[in-house]
């Protein structure tokens, strides 16, 4: 049995409802439905399956909160108060670890707590130490909010008691009613992580200006292959890090988090039944590799400390002129 949980909110004159599809395993978004915005009566505006029980085979995190540490670690390895940890690789074309590796958080099967309301539910998990190959007794929360302004709201915390590594995210994949080439994005970056061949990032933080990834205006994502942590501006504040809108359909979709970066990914390595570059996500989080680039925003997280992460996602109708 899959154990699955479905909040939703509407506007005061009923005309608007997001409905958000929630499950226990990776306390995963797996569904985002929109009634009375944009061009459609009905949008489903993130890639997902048609039963829960497909997600226990899906290759790609789908909607999954991803972590312990997500996004990528070279070799799998990290030193970490003079002792080196090694994570079982789980991308082996690249020899790295990606989201956490074999046992990550999208393989976690969470404890839900709905609330009194109609509108949120809370997750929780509780890992082991070096159970998942990383440090620490460690337990995860996650609240899923939809709030007056018909936006998703999540928070994201965690603690150990012992020091660690952290750095979660969510992995939904967007797609607002059309090809993914027409969609257009903005990203509130002026700097980014430049990558290796194995998606590793060099150490450098490059501007972006004038290069291909430069998102800083509107700019439709054409065939351009995207796979790469943007740097947004004053880490810890809650401010806006990407906005994604398709005329055809007259949604817009608003990003906003407290973390230091975002990893905007095209979706060009998507597994059947979905084709490449049918999503893309935008990952609010900390910087790849972060525990081997001393250089980097840590991602350390010690006892008596608390992770925290707020990110939202706000739709709203736009005007086509």
């Amino acid at each position: 049995m899959h154990d699955s949980h479905t909040i939703f909110h509407k506007t005061a004159d009923d005309k608007r409802q997001i409905t958000v599809h929630l499950l226990n395993k990776g306390a995963t978004i797996a569904g985002i439905s929109l009634n009375g915005f944009g061009a459609n009566p009905r949008s489903d505006v993130i890639l997902s399956y048609s039963s829960p029980a497909e997600f226990d085979s899906d290759p790609s995190c789908l909607g999954a909160t991803v972590g312990p540490v997500a996004n990528r670690l070279k070799d799998g390895c990290f030193d970490l108060l003079n002792r080196n940890h090694a994570v079982e690789i789980n991308e082996p074309d690249r020899s790295n670890v990606l989201h956490g590796g074999m046992s990550g958080l999208h393989q976690q099967t969470f404890q839900a707590s709905p609330t009194r309301a109609d509108n949120a539910v809370v997750f929780s998990l509780a890992l082991p130490h070096l159970a998942d190959g990383f440090p620490g007794d460690r337990l995860i929360t996650v609240r899923y909010e939809l709030l007056e302004d018909l936006s998703l709201q999540f928070d994201l915390a965690a603690s150990t008691d012992c020091t660690t590594v952290m750095n979660l995210a969510n992995h939904a994949y967007f797609n607002l009613g059309g090809d993914l080439s027409e969609h257009e994005l903005t990203v509130n970056a002026g700097h980014y992580t430049p990558v290796d061949d194995r998606l590793i990032p060099t150490g450098e933080i490059a501007p972006l200006k004038g290069s291909a990834l430069d998102y800083s205006d509107w700019k439709a994502l054409g065939d351009t292959a995207i796979d790469h942590n943007f740097v947004l501006p004053e880490d810890g504040k809650f401010r806006r890090a990407a906005s994604l809108r398709l005329r055809a359909t007259q949604l817009q979709l608003d990003v906003a988090t407290t973390q230091p970066g975002l990893q905007v990914y095209t979706g060009d390595g998507l597994n059947t039944p979905f084709a490449p570059r049918s999503g893309i996500c935008l990952e609010a989080q900390g910087f790849p590799d972060a525990p081997n680039q001393p250089n980097f925003p840590s991602i350390r997280l010690g006892p008596g400390a608390t992770y925290r992460q707020r990110t939202s996602y706000q739709f709203k109708e736009i005007a086509v002129p």
